[in-house]
């Protein structure tokens, strides 16, 4: 009996074997990892107040006149897409949902650059902007048109914004910097170096760290565009953002559909190269070759002299004041958007009057230094003059924090920890420490404004990168990829944009001349440069391989 007991049991393994061997053969495919992920629901919501404090009180008015076509949602991700047991985390979402559903052409995905910046904005900015595109003009219609097809979403990248945050703690603190264009002693080097080190040394203790990268990142995105609905991934990305959108046509190039990158990173150079040194040289060269000619055509409007030697001299001058004032003036100066061309200039005027009085008054302590900003003329406008005095206010409190020398806590959240480890695990850097503090103290003689503006690079400390970026000859077999450059933008030199262009054989890039704005939003007002994109995703019209298109005048030019 005890003999046919094993015989019926061995039997009833042999067919339970059996039969789920037969159910994994008549599958013809093998269970996907992913499965559960994908099966998820997005619970699309009124966002809450939380979402609503992160996105601030202009973007939250936009979202309640987009009304219920604005949802919030949050999707569950694997930390390491590897091992699932390594367990979850949260990225949020923001969709504003096609005027016409019923004419919807799929999803476009945002991405604002950074690495770090939060996308959620993004569907609102849009949203709004081609919601109210005027149907009777033939060039804003079009715009009108993508938003009655396109669902439009922003997300808070893994480790920023409302999704699971990236924190790398710390009880130290920085050590105390200032510019290495008018300090370059091995003394600040090493101070620099020193805070360099230990942001490296900080986040990588988080145990989070290696799954914040741009390869997770564009993983994440897949996983939207399955959770969306589309067979393929429409988006947009800025800075930053164009190196994840080629890492994502990298690895599913089958999947891309309309891809607009904006201010197009270096893809052939490390990013953690490409952000600090080249930047140098551009942003100054926004100043040389566009800001000072434009100064000069207006020489009353701004204040700072009637020929180019004598506006340059007004910032040159600032190499031979106290560091603290150039460390200054560049934290506070707008270099990213043409329409603050006149901003920038005015920031420059309060720095050159300030030194001024610094220089005869060396014991003027900050108070005395605002009382005498109360009565000061910077510009000959009155209206002018009191917004400069409002600017020379924001460059005292900066400076005498720098006189001051504070220095802030090490611990860092969300985009000021994402900005460097993204860098730092997607690539790393060529440069070693010795090869980086000659690299810089170069680039500090080279640009006297900007010159050592990114002296503090984390990235030669990290070690190398820690995933494998797709190659380019992947990114090629995606569908055709649209670029917009600015021809003179201070965060992506259209060197590097170039570079990008001729390893992708599949992109064709607008290039604006006259223009430095980092962010081109369209439709930016021209039609050489609006018709092309809108058809773009509107029709699938494949832009041409260069089309040079000309930019808008500066204000005082109009």
């Amino acid at each position: 009996m005890g003999r046919n007991f094993r015989n019926i049991a061995l039997a009833a393994v042999t067919f339970v074997m059996l039969a789920a061997l037969l159910t994994s053969c008549s599958s013809g495919e093998p269970t996907d990892p992913l499965a559960d992920y994908k099966n998820q629901t997005l619970a699309w919501q009124t966002c809450g107040a939380d979402i609503k404090q992160m996105l601030g009180p202009q973007a939250t008015a936009a979202m309640e006149l987009l009304g219920s076509r604005a949802k919030c949602a949050f999707m569950r991700a694997p930390l390491d897409y590897a091992d699932r047991s390594k367990g979850d985390l949260q990225i949020a979402l923001l969709r504003v949902g096609a005027e016409g559903p019923q004419q919807r052409l799929g999803a476009i995905l945002f991405n604002p650059g950074g690495p770090g910046n939060d996308g959620l904005p993004g569907a609102i900015m849009f949203g709004s902007r081609w919601t109210g595109a005027d149907p009777a003009d033939p060039v804003a219609s079009l715009y009108k048109q993508m938003s009655q097809s396109y669902d439009l979403v922003g997300f808070s990248p893994r480790g920023t914004g409302a999704s699971t945050n990236l924190v790398c703690r710390s009880d130290l603190f920085f050590r105390f910097v200032t510019s290495s264009a008018v300090d370059s002693s091995d003394e600040n080097y090493a101070n620099i170096l020193y805070n360099s080190r230990l942001i490296a040394d900080t986040c990588k203790q988080n145990p989070m760290t290696p799954y914040i990268n741009s390869e997770t990142t564009a993983r994440d995105m897949d996983l939207m565009r399955h959770l969306l609905g589309d067979s393929k991934l429409n988006y947009i990305g800025y800075s930053y953002g164009t190196w994840l959108g080629t890492w994502y046509a990298g690895l599913f190039p089958e999947r891309v559909g309309r891809m607009l990158l904006v201010g197009m990173v270096d893809i052939t150079q490390p990013l953690g190269d490409v952000m600090f040194l080249p930047q140098e040289m551009s942003m100054q060269r926004v100043i040389d070759e566009v800001l000072v000619p434009y100064a000069v055509r207006h020489p009353d409007r701004f204040g700072l002299g009637r020929t180019e030697l004598e506006v340059r001299q007004a910032y040159l001058s600032l190499r031979t004041a106290p560091g603290y004032l150039l460390s200054a003036v560049t934290a506070l100066l707008p270099i990213s958007v043409s329409g603050e061309a006149d901003t920038t200039l005015l920031y420059l005027r309060a720095a050159q009057r300030m030194q001024e009085y610094l220089k005869a008054n060396p014991a003027a302590d900050e108070t005395a230094v605002t009382k005498w900003i109360g009565g000061a003329d910077f510009v000959s406008d009155p209206a002018r003059n009191e917004n400069t005095r409002e600017l020379a206010r924001q460059l005292n409190t900066q400076y005498f924090s720098k006189v001051r020398k504070e220095v802030e806590s090490a611990e860092l959240t969300g985009k000021n920890a994402l900005a460097f480890t993204i860098a730092g695990n997607d690539s790393g850097s060529n440069f070693g420490v010795d090869e980086w503090v000659r690299a810089s103290r170069s680039s500090s003689a080279l640009y006297s404004l900007y010159g050592g503006f990114w002296a503090q690079n984390p990235c030669i400390y990290w070690g190398g990168a820690t995933v494998t970026r797709p190659s380019a000859s992947a990114m090629a077999g995606a569908g055709k990829i649209m670029m917009l450059q600015s021809e003179q933008d201070p965060w992506t030199p259209r060197e590097g944009a170039l570079k990008s262009l001729a390893v992708l054989p599949n992109a064709g890039m607008v290039l604006v001349r006259n223009e430095y704005s980092h962010g081109l939003y369209p439709p930016y007002g021209t039609e050489c440069i609006d018709r092309p994109v809108a058809e773009y995703f509107l029709y699938g019209k494949a832009p041409e391989r260069l089309t040079i298109c000309d930019g808008k005048a500066l204000e005082a030019d109009r």
